[in-house]
């Protein structure tokens, strides 16, 4: 859906959230990253929404404001129309949703990026979260999300931190996770992530799954089948 083209609309300054809306497009609040929920045959797609990252947010849990874990669903891979659901609404502990990549047919590993702004507000900072597609996390008594990770700051991230917010200066002072990486190395057709349900830290499996300490050191790491 074309929600402005400037080709036709002009250059002018717009509200692509206003405007969305009277065309029938659904807004979000930082759209980031999206993966084909494996097994669906590619009639499942999940995606992140980022949210504000700020406690203070003048949107709130209620409207949004701590982002959430989406899933669009279509009747096959060539539909115009689907069904879209919330599988996860975020909240203070749970929230900046980035990265993600399914280590299951149904569990999507989310990576946080919240932002030095919110680490400071709920004095915490980013976590790799385990969230079910087969959960309803707004039913009464519903788990929350299992945290698979939690990171800190190395070296280079806390000299970063004593920097932030400075003018000009832009990294932020922790190992954000990101690039959640789920794969079993196979670059062919057949090897599109989502065609084939992920079975890592089983013996034997090819499928290993990696994540970026993002800011700092920049390191890579594996998680491994302990």
């Amino acid at each position: 859906m074309t929600v402005h083209d400037t080709a036709t609309d002009g250059a002018a300054t717009f509200d692509a959230n206003a405007l969305a809306k009277a065309r029938g497009a659904t807004p979000f609040k930082r759209p980031e990253n999206g993966v084909f929920r494996p097994g669906s045959g590619f009639r499942q797609f999940v995606f992140t929404e980022t949210g504000d990252t700020s406690a203070l947010s003048e949107a709130g849990a209620a409207l949004g404001g701590y982002g959430a874990l989406y899933k669009l669903s279509q009747s096959s891979p060539g539909a115009s129309h689907g069904t879209l659901t919330m599988v996860y609404r975020g909240n203070e502990m749970h929230t900046g949703f980035d990265n993600v990549s399914f280590s299951s047919a149904n569990t999507a590993l989310v990576a946080e990026d919240a932002g030095d702004t919110l680490h400071t507000q709920r004095n915490a900072f980013d976590s790799l979260w385990a969230i079910r597609t087969d959960v309803n996390y707004g039913a009464p008594g519903a788990p929350a999300p299992t945290r698979v990770l939690y990171v800190g700051r190395d070296a280079s991230a806390t000299i970063d931190s004593g920097f932030s917010g400075m003018d000009g200066y832009q990294n932020e002072g922790d190992n954000e996770v990101t690039g959640i990486h789920v794969s079993d190395g196979d670059a062919s057709i057949a090897g599109l992530l989502g065609a084939e349900v992920p079975h890592p830290w089983v013996d034997g499996s090819p499928w290993r799954v990696f994540f970026t300490a993002q800011h700092g050191e920049n390191d890579t790491w594996e998680l491994i089948h302990n």
